[in-house]
């Protein structure tokens, strides 16, 4: 089989399974020619490969260039996705994310032990752990933010919505990320977004709490 159609096989899976675990698409790791085959064919067609070390998973998303014409609604506006979630459900998306997966990764950075959060010497050493590292009850995120979200039943639905897209698994009560969720979201654009602008709403407010102090 040559490096061409073992290519399209692999962008064939890509596109018509979302989302693949690593090793089931292990020629795209193993050998460069095979990856940059892949690369090009999905180029082609506006797309491009989601995956990094600190996932188990490989997706595609639509290339950066492509976005202004995939995402243009005709209307002078811009799609939310393309995969229709719902407002509700991408509010929601941002919220699991942030409480997953902004914790999880400060665990991977500094090879700890999710049981006793030690940092090891060695941690160079230590694989990168990824599965299931940080979880969240389902009715304590409800308790939080359900009613913000339009109360119990339309919370549902749009935890539904993020469980049918692989954002998220759902068991018992206990949410736990699914294998779309930090593999298709950029963490190196997300994360500064929301970091840098919390803790600019923070100071901002702690600003204006001490300016009416010193009015006062």
């Amino acid at each position: 089989m040559t490096v061409e159609e073992k290519a399209g096989i692999l962008c064939a899976k890509l596109i018509s399974r979302k989302v693949l675990e690593k090793h089931e698409v292990k020629e795209i790791f193993h050998d460069e020619n095979i990856r940059l085959q892949v690369e090009n064919l999905l180029k082609s067609i506006g797309l491009e490969l989601a995956t990094h070390i600190y996932t188990d998973y490989v997706a595609v998303k639509v290339s950066r260039e492509m976005e202004p014409v995939v995402f243009d609604d005709g209307k002078g506006a811009w799609l939310t996705t393309n995969i229709g979630l719902s407002r509700g459900a991408i509010a929601l998306l941002v919220i699991i994310w942030a409480k997953l997966i902004l914790p999880k990764r400060q665990i991977q950075i500094e090879r700890k032990s999710p049981d006793n959060a030690q940092i090891s010497l060695l941690k160079e050493r230590i694989p990168i752990p990824k599965h299931d590292l940080v979880k969240l009850e389902e009715k304590t995120i409800f308790a939080d933010f359900g009613e913000k979200l339009g109360g119990k039943i339309k919370f549902g639905t749009y935890l539904g919505e993020l469980r049918r897209h692989g954002f998220i698994h759902k068991r018992d009560g206990v949410i736990t990320e699914g294998p779309m969720l930090d593999t298709i979201i950029d963490y190196s654009v997300l994360a500064p977004r929301m970091i840098e602008g919390c803790l600019a709403e923070a100071v901002g407010v702690q600003q204006t709490g001490d300016q009416e102090e010193k009015d006062v």
